[in-house]
């Protein structure tokens, strides 16, 4: 490209006069370039270099001109100085590329600054802002648990220049007096924009926990390491707005707010808004109010909770003269507490600069001023630590304080050479002097460039001369803003799909947490309905009644008819008051047998006596104690230790005949005393306690099974609202008193039925006692026979005999009662066939009357009264009730509503975040549009140009003339 109407001269004087040609050497990884009419370019920096130089020093700006943007690391090689008519131009991109390394996506499109008109470079200025614009949201919205996004952390000792250097990056005056920046993290994101502001939020990722006792070195553990902070779950953390300050001139209120914003941090048990500070603008109130209440809040900065928190102040800062940077400032480390009781907090800040300086993507920022040792600073040593190198740049503060000595310059030489305290980004130098920010920038580029204005803080070394393209904060912050910006651009589809992976979990457990319907009302009133009708239905039919007599009904009769009394009928030892020698041996048929002396069956204890005693084997309906003491079975009732035990122990029959003759009624003889059945059947029949007692509860609870699944399938989809919870609560209660209401009324039954023998029905008692006389005589006579006969008796089962055997039998048995004679116990065989022929006859009365309490009450009662049960219970028939009501049982309980709550939260924060994401990449498609479009006028325009567009040598322009198989971008200068 020529221009002929300059000489070559001139266009080195312009170079050197207009801002927008300045040139940033190679190794700063900065470059600039200005268009105009003529479209004039920059030169080679040897032959700029060169020309540039002068006696004293050279001019260096450390400000950046209005409109310029910085495009990346620039390469220019040239021709010989005198004779620069063509050049080659290599972009950053291609010495990555050339390195091997990867190339972020976005910054391919950064080569088309040097293809398009002046527009492009407007271009590129405006993605790097949307990049960084687009991070700084992302690192606002809180998704750092779900992927590690770039952030730039500044680090640093205490008195490194932090404070002044922070300042200066976000271009805003930050608090410097009374330590107060290093009590807790600051995050600054700073953005060009059209109107100034700046906007205060309070982080909080630490919930405040106070201990019982002071604080001390021992409680900051590896599981503890901000005590008494605790960390939040992601759901709990807050994001509040502070305030927002539209008047950037006020240096002093933005730091009065800053500072009460920390206040407030450090406060935590006071409700936040509190600290907000009334500003002098501000209507509603007067000075003497504004300062009193300063004062109560300087009052809790004098004594507040905490001295050191890990939640964050958030600033962000927009302007129209703003660089694109977001990054975080951290409390200064220190090595040694000013007071002994603090000592903790040294471990505690410690832990703090480690949890920063470890996030993968961070780009550590280490202040260490240059009045003093590089050797003792603690915050290297921790990047160290941290193998962290390779991510952080240096920034040497406090240039103005160097010592003179040429020996002192060393070490900071060797550093900048990367001969010492290496750092993969290298080192920048600023020097921070002045009350506000516009005497701090007049001052450093007056004391960089050596001029009158800093003769009396002293002159900066010629001797760092070479490294003037690294001097100054302007320059700092565009190689900021972009290093920031290519590594977002780098991890940015990985963000994308952790953010989306993500969403996709969220959505799944929202499913299990539904939202309240939209008609409350008619939810609840439809369930309660569809439950009321199922439960009539299902309690009425035959087939539930059916199941609850096979399950319970039928083993409630088994186990109470099966608890009758028990008689033992075999011969017993003959009582005579002449002989009182026993006989030892069984007496054949028709002898006379021996007979035992009353003293000896006195002396006999009831444990042997119940040895010889053999329980009756006829019938299924005579249980054994042995086997009414075993494990029941299904359905079956176990015998409860407290409410009557088991049943009582069979009686033998000179047992019965004692009995009877102590309540035999003098002078009449042969006469059976009524005394003598009534102890008889009752203790047996207060046996029924414990049956009775398994039966109600099992036949409640089978009930309330069946009730609470149908609630369960009714209220399916209000599961976790308070209706059902509560409804749960009231069925359960309803129960309850149903099974005390049944429990009374059967026990009442149970009482009567053991008071006395009483029954109306002659005929059935009659026809039970004649049954149980046959069972007991024909039992009898076999042990009669046996006894004569001294063999052991088989008694088969009455059941298990033909009609032929059974007669047979009964010829058998009146053959051998001829030889046996009369029973000498008859009195006592009718005795026991009357008490259990009756106890049969109560017993069978009883369990009628027990089921049909349960057929006929119980259920058709519970039927009647669930219609309404619930309605009344849960107050929709109050006068009182109304939308409150329906609101107010549609709420959840406060688990769920907090996860649920938690994951909206989230959810609205990802959700923002994938907006923030697919919006940055419609503007970059917009902008490839563009480069595109671009890129044909180029070509139209010059067509003995050829333009790359993407990959290695892209943005280079090679004229047809000199094309080669591998073009070399030249064109003429």
């Amino acid at each position: 490209m020529t221009q002929t109407n300059m000489p070559r001269a001139n266009q080195h004087a312009r170079i050197k006069r207009e801002p927008g040609y300045q040139l940033h050497m190679a190794n700063s990884g900065l470059a600039r370039i200005e268009e105009d009419d003529n479209m004039t370019v920059d030169f080679a920096p040897s032959e700029v270099e060169r020309r540039m130089q002068r006696s004293d020093a050279p001019s260096v700006d450390t400000r950046l001109a209005p409109g310029a943007s910085v495009i990346g690391d620039m390469e220019v090689d040239g021709e010989d100085e005198d004779d620069c008519m063509l050049m080659e131009v290599k972009t950053k991109t291609e010495i990555v590329e050339e390195q091997d390394l990867p190339t972020p996506r976005s910054f391919v499109n950064m080569d088309r600054s040097f293809i398009g008109p002046g527009q492009a470079l407007k271009d590129f200025g405006q993605e790097l802002k949307d990049i960084n614009d687009a991070l700084g949201e992302l690192q606002a919205r809180g998704i750092q648990h779900v992927v590690s996004l770039p952030e730039l952390v500044l680090v640093g000792d205490q008195s490194s220049g932090k404070s002044s250097l922070m300042s200066a990056i976000a271009g805003l005056s930050l608090p410097r007096s009374s330590g107060t920046c290093t009590r807790c993290p600051i995050h600054i994101r700073i953005s060009r924009a059209d109107e100034w502001s700046c906007r205060v939020f309070l982080k909080e990722d630490y919930a405040f926990v106070p201990r019982n006792h002071p604080i001390t070195l021992q409680d900051v553990t590896n599981n503890d390491r901000f005590p008494p902070w605790v960390k939040l779950d992601p759901s709990r953390q807050t994001r509040k707005e502070f305030k927002t300050v539209r008047d950037r001139f006020d240096a002093e209120e933005i730091e009065t707010l800053l500072r009460c914003a920390q206040v407030a941090i450090l406060n935590p048990s006071t409700p936040y808004r509190f600290f907000v500070p009334r500003l002098k603008n501000e209507s509603g109130q007067s000075d003497a109010a504004r300062l009193v209440h300063h004062d109560l809040i300087k009052e809790k900065e004098a004594h507040g909770e905490a001295q050191f928190s890990p939640n964050t102040v958030a600033l962000e800062v927009k302007g129209p003269d703003l660089a694109d940077l977001n990054f975080y400032d951290l409390p200064g480390v220190f090595i040694t507490a000013k007071r002994p009781e603090d000592r903790f907090l040294e471990r505690v800040v410690r832990n703090l600069t480690c949890e920063y300086i470890s996030r993968q993507n961070a780009i550590i920022l280490w202040a260490v001023p240059m009045n003093q040792d590089a050797e003792n600073s603690f915050a290297f040593k921790l990047i160290q630590e941290m193998n962290a190198e390779n991510r952080c740049v240096g920034v040497m503060t406090k240039a103005d304080l160097l010592p003179r000595e040429l020996n002192g310059f060393s070490s900071w030489l060797s550093m900048l050479n990367e001969q010492a305290h290496r750092t993969g980004l290298g080192y920048f130098i600023t020097s921070r002097q002045g009350s506000d920010l516009d005497e701090q920038n007049k001052f450093e580029e007056a004391f960089f460039n050596r001029t009158a204005d800093s003769a009396s803080m002293g002159q900066w070394p010629e001797i760092f001369e070479k490294y003037r393209d690294r001097c100054g904060i302007e320059k700092l912050k565009e190689f900021l803003s972009i290093t920031l910006g290519r590594e977002f651009s780098k991890v940015l589809p990985e963000v994308k799909q952790k953010v989306h992976d993500r969403l996709m979990r969220i959505e799944e457990q929202l499913e299990k947490y539904p939202n309240p319907p939209p008609n409350p009302e008619m939810e609840i009133m439809r369930s309660l309905a569809e439950f009321a009708t199922n439960v009539k239905n299902r309690v009425l039919q035959q087939e539930f009644m059916s199941q609850w007599d096979c399950l319970f009904a039928e083993p409630f009769k088994k186990r109470i008819l099966g608890s009758k009394p028990k008689f033992n009928v075999k011969e017993p030892d003959v009582i005579t008051i002449d002989d009182n020698t026993p006989m030892a041996t069984p007496v054949p048929l028709g002898q006379t047998p021996r007979k035992r002396s009353l003293a000896q069956d006195i002396s006999m204890t009831p444990s042997k006596r119940r040895g010889q005693i053999k329980t009756e084997d006829s019938d299924r309906m005579i249980i054994s104690p042995a086997t009414v003491r075993s494990t029941p079975g299904p359905g079956q009732f176990p015998f409860s230790p407290g409410m009557g035990g088991g049943p009582p122990r069979s009686k033998n029959l000179m047992e019965l005949r004692t009995l009877i003759r102590r309540s035999a009624i003098p002078g009449q003889p042969g006469l059976v005393s009524a005394s003598v059945y009534e102890p008889l059947y009752t203790e047996a029949a207060k046996t029924w306690a414990p049956h009775l007692d398994n039966f109600v509860n099992q036949t409640i609870q089978f009930l309330q099974n069946e009730v609470m699944r149908i609630l369960d399938n009714a209220f399916s989809n209000l599961k976790n609202r308070a209706v059902y919870r509560e409804s749960v609560e009231h069925m359960k209660a309803f129960m309850e008193k149903h099974k005390e209401e049944v429990r009374n009324q059967l026990f009442l039954i149970y009482n009567l039925e053991t008071q006395r023998i009483f029954t109306k029905d002659e005929e059935a008692l009659q026809r039970n006692k004649a049954a149980e006389k046959r069972i007991l005589e024909r039992h009898r006579h076999f042990l009669r026979v046996a006894y004569r006969t001294g063999e052991s008796p088989s008694i088969r089962k009455m059941e298990e005999l033909t009609e032929e055997e059974l007669a047979q039998e009964q010829a058998k048995m009146a053959k051998e009662l001829k030889q046996l004679g009369p029973d000498p116990y008859d009195q006592e065989i009718n005795v026991a066939a009357y008490v259990r022929g009756y106890y049969l006859t109560a017993a069978s009365r009883f369990i009628d009357i027990v089921a049909i309490h349960i057929m006929s009450g119980l259920l058709p009662r519970v039927a009647s009264v669930i219609d309404t049960y619930l309605h009344e219970k849960l107050g929709l028939y109050s006068r009182t009730s109304g939308p409150d009501i329906f609101n107010r049982l549609m709420s959840e309980g406060p688990e769920t509503e907090r996860k649920r709550n938690g994951l909206k939260v989230e959810k609205e924060r990802l959700d923002q975040a994938m907006e923030i994401i697919v919006n940055l990449e419609n503007k970059e498609q917009m902008a490839a549009a563009n480069n595109s479009q671009a890129t044909m006028v180029m070509s139209q325009q010059r067509p003995d140009l050829t333009i790359r567009t993407g990959g290695a040598g892209a943005g280079v322009a090679t004229p047809v003339s000199e094309r080669a198989p591998t073009p070399v971008g030249t064109y003429e200068a």
